[in-house]
């Protein structure tokens, strides 16, 4: 699974095992001109965005009988290579994966996200379902337009 963009990753990739990992990220230079302003110090929305997802994703992985697991790595890397954008990433291993949780995650996360960053910065924008990596990235670049 994988849903790759200018300012958010969800990537699942197998690994040895029969295990998989999950790797997550935010842009927080992309993002800066829609949070700039919105949030007190240490408290940036695509952070805590993430964050909070990220623990629904747990939730839903465990509602699908897979099974997260913490892991500390760097098997993430590869997924947008650091240039000179800043990434806040997270990511966890995921035991008995399948292609159905894959597409859960992949139509829940990107919306999700945008949802939880919003309610935090008091936007009242819609989020639509189902948004596309490339429609997702329009989106903001749109919405980094309107308000700046």
């Amino acid at each position: 699974m994988e849903y790759v963009n200018d300012f958010v990753y969800f990537v699942v990739k197998p690994l040895e095992d029969g295990k998989h990992i999950y790797c997550s990220g935010v842009n927080l230079t992309k993002f800066a001109p829609i949070t700039k302003g919105r949030h007190r110090l240490g408290q940036n929305p695509a952070v805590k965005g993430l964050q909070s997802l990220n623990n629904d994703i747990r939730a839903i992985i465990i509602e699908n009988k897979a099974t997260p697991e913490t892991v500390k790595n760097l098997f993430c890397q590869y997924v947008k290579p650091i240039k000179e954008d800043l990434w806040y990433t997270e990511s966890f291993l995921i035991l008995n994966y399948s292609e159905s949780l894959g597409e859960k995650i992949k139509n829940y996360a990107p919306s999700e996200l945008l949802r939880k960053m919003f309610r935090a910065m008091l936007i009242n924008e819609p989020v639509f379902d189902a948004f596309s990596p490339e429609k997702l990235q329009d989106y903001l670049y749109g919405l980094i337009q309107k308000l700046s």
